[in-house]
This record gives structure tokens, sequence and C-alpha cells, in this order.
């Protein structure tokens, strides 16, 4: 794994809070190869959740908010366990609300 992976989640940059976890939580996801998170945006979110918004011509994007935040999270997950993997996104997110 390149030097700034650990636990499968790219840790060159900042992530929202309270997201650290549950990305460490998706890389253990059988199919998903890598989680990269990305920019972060102001946002008049409140709560916290995590969705998966599209494919990408490598895998998914994922959006997380987080009490006036907006992160992109890029996964990189092959073709064929990409819907699988987005409903084991959505079947686990509702405990990350929770938290």
């Amino acid at each position: 794994m390149p030097k700034h992976f650990k636990r499968g989640v790219k840790r060159e940059h900042h992530f929202l809070k309270g997201l650290e976890k549950p990305l460490e939580e998706i890389a253990g996801i059988p199919g998903v190869k890598k989680v990269i998170p990305g920019r972060i945006y102001a946002s008049d979110s409140r709560g916290f959740e995590i969705k998966v918004t599209r494919e990408t011509q490598t895998g998914l994007k994922l959006v997380a908010k987080s009490d006036g935040s907006v992160q992109e999270v890029f996964l990189v997950v092959d073709k064929a366990d990409r819907e699988r993997v987005r409903v084991e996104i959505e079947r686990i997110s509702e405990r990350w609300k929770r938290n």
C-alpha cells in the first residue's frame, strides 16, 4: 500500500469530524480497494450522514456530511462489486447516523 494509506484509507489530507472510523469500516468491505477522501466544502448541513451519490470510472463517489461541512469521498471498486458495495454502505449508514 502507498505510504499515505493506513487501514485502506488515504490519510494525506483532513477528514470531517467523525468520518475516520466509518471510512475504515468502508475500507473493510470486501471489494473496496482504496478509500480516498476528497475536497471539503462549507454547507448548512446538520448531523452526520454518508451516502453514495454516483458511479465513477474507477468505483463510487460518496458524500459525507457533518455539522456545517461536506466532503467528497472516492472509492476504488471493481465494476463487478459496485452494486454489492453500494448496498452494504446503505445498510450500515443508519448506524453511523446514530453514533
